[in-house]
Order: C-alpha cells, then sequence, then structure tokens
C-alpha cells in the first residue's frame, strides 16, 4: 500500500507546495517530466531505448504530476526522491536537447527575439502560450504583456474571415 499513488495533495493541502521547498521542486520536476514524455511517445530511439522506464517504479510520476504515495513522501523527506527524478529529469532533457536529432528538431526558436536558441517547453528560461502553445523566452514573452504574436495573427485572420463573409452577404 505504501507505494500506491493514493495522496492527491492539492486537495488535501495546497497550501504544503508554497511551504515545502523540495515537494514545490518535485511537482516542478514531474511537470516538466509529463512534457518531455510527449516528445518519448512519438521518438523511435526513445521507445526503443525504453527510456521512460527509468521511472518504473513510479509509474505515476509519467501518468499525471498530482498523485504520490506514501513512499514517494518517505523518500522526499528522506532526501533520496527529490535526487534521483533530478537525475531522471537530466537524462531525459539530454536526450531531447542532446543525443537525439529527431526531438531536437521539435525545438523552438522565440519568434519575439529570434534567437537561434532551440528552447524547449520544460526549459526553465521558456514561457508557453496557453492559447496555441507557442514557445518563447520567458523574459521576451513578459514584455510583451504576455501576447502571444501566434494568437494575434490567427485572430487577425479569423477577423479578416469574419468581415469578408459579411461583406458577401
Amino acid at each position: 500500500m505504501e507505494k500506491v499513488p493514493v495522496l492527491r495533495i492539492q486537495d488535501i493541502n495546497p497550501m504544503l507546495f508554497s511551504f515545502v521547498e523540495e515537494l514545490s521542486r518535485l511537482e516542478k520536476l514531474r511537470e516538466e517530466i509529463l512534457i518531455m514524455k510527449k516528445y518519448f511517445l512519438a521518438c523511435k530511439d526513445a521507445l526503443d531505448s525504453g527510456i521512460l522506464l527509468q521511472l518504473s517504479e513510479r509509474q505515476h510520476f509519467v501518468d499525471n504530476s498530482d498523485m504520490y504515495s506514501l513512499r514517494d513522501l518517505l523518500d522526499l523527506e528522506a532526501g533520496t526522491l527529490l535526487d534521483r527524478i533530478g537525475e531522471i529529469h537530466t537524462l531525459f532533457a539530454k536526450h531531447v536537447k542532446t543525443d537525439c536529432k529527431l526531438c531536437q528538431a521539435k525545438g523552438y526558436i522565440c519568434e519575439l527575439c529570434e534567437s537561434h536558441e532551440v528552447l524547449f517547453p520544460f526549459d526553465t528560461s521558456a514561457a508557453v502560450c496557453e492559447g496555441c502553445a507557442a514557445v518563447f523566452h520567458w523574459h521576451c514573452f513578459k514584455k510583451t504583456g504576455r501576447e502571444c504574436p501566434k494568437c494575434q495573427r490567427r485572430s487577425h485572420r479569423e477577423d479578416d474571415s469574419a468581415n469578408t463573409k459579411t461583406q458577401a452577404n
């Protein structure tokens, strides 16, 4: 029973993430791992190597980011869980960002500054648009008032299309 993920801490006490730094860091790592999982599921090399099996003992870490087992909390308190998940996170990020050309090709270029740096949605310096999932440097996105140029273009096209239809009638 101690390894079964039955605890949703957000429901029990959402303030714990604000007061327990390790829990907050673990949640962030888990969210980023879930983003990387999407890359692995579309990558033949990752599937062939079984990279996600690194978390086979904690399968729920690749299924969701909010369920915890008693063992997770005990290991977090003991100081072993965060180190282990950090190592796995580093291994996963290395596959996506440097080891695999297919995964690298799915990176993003910040269209706001047009830097040649390839960004990924799990990068700490990246911001992801909630509307279209475009990825930008956080500081660039913040400068625009969090206005996404891709969403703005889409909105303008929809407005133009609606105006054209109205004029045709």
